[in-house]
């Protein structure tokens, strides 16, 4: 008999480990943040645990009351139930859509057996050449957003920030790097970290529309990459797939893209 069963986070921690040891590229800023807005569930065969599903509303880019399913695991043994296990998955959550990321093989091939119609939602980026170097020190000033900055930086415009929670967690993180060319502020740099053992760190850049066009994101993107690289840090980067001007910055910068975040809706 399969039962899901809602937990807490922190029941379903070991087998989460255990899904990111199964995978061959480390897990997505993006669908983490999901996971920390999510509801958390066991999969449960016979009373054995045999794996887990996390589901979460995605407030940050669809912005929808929409429920996304984002990650799905099985240990070995189960596989060959995957498909019963992941259409009751599935039924009983009442899932609309999913969030994929392509190197996750187990969802992948659970979203294509149920020949669910499907578009690239976003690229993700590893870095493949870390000799390329496109900031120069002191060309321009900078320093770490403090929350003073927040109803300046909120008045930027919601293409800086997803939601205005959001910009208020990664200034109180201190994640946030400010640039500014004499007084006027020419971008932001965007530095996360993944987990608590902060070895690896998502990256990313906005720049004031007034100056884009001028290698700006470029150069933010070379600060943040050699930050990482200079403090023995793993720096990796994704952005949306037709945002061309944010591809050349990274690609720049010796950041390739073999994977995509893929986004299955389930109308089934």
């Amino acid at each position: 008999m399969i039962e899901i069963i809602e937990t807490e986070l922190s029941q379903i921690e070991e087998s989460r480990e255990l899904y990111f040891s199964s995978l061959p590229e480390c897990q997505e800023c993006f669908i983490e943040m999901l996971v920390n807005e999510g509801k958390y569930y066991i999969i449960s065969i016979n009373s054995q645990k045999a794996g887990y599903v996390i589901t979460s509303i995605d407030k940050f880019i669809a912005k929808t009351p929409e429920k996304f399913l984002i990650e799905f695991y099985l240990q070995d043994r189960f596989i060959n139930q995957s498909e019963d296990i992941f259409s009751k998955v599935l039924k009983e959550l009442s899932i609309n859509k999913i969030y994929c990321k392509s190197y996750d093989a187990l969802l992948l091939s659970s979203c294509f057996l149920k020949s669910m119609p499907y578009k690239v939602f976003g690229r993700l980026f590893r870095l493949s050449d870390s000799s390329t170097k496109y900031h120069i020190p002191q060309l321009y000033k900078y320093r770490l957003a403090e929350i003073d900055d927040y109803d300046f930086l909120l008045s930027q415009g919601d293409d800086l920030y997803d939601t205005p929670e959001e910009l208020k967690d990664l200034i109180i993180n201190k994640t946030i790097t400010l640039f500014y060319l004499k007084d006027e502020l020419v971008g932001c740099g965007y530095k996360i970290p993944l987990n608590s053992k902060k070895e690896i760190f998502d990256i990313g850049m906005w720049t004031n529309p007034k100056y884009r066009g001028k290698g700006i994101a470029t150069y933010i993107i070379s600060f943040l990459k050699y930050e990482c690289i200079e403090n023995n840090k793993t720096p990796i980067c994704a952005c949306a797939k037709d945002n061309t001007y944010s591809m050349k910055a990274l690609q720049k910068n010796g950041f390739i893209s073999k994977y995509n975040l893929i986004e299955f809706e389930n109308n089934l």
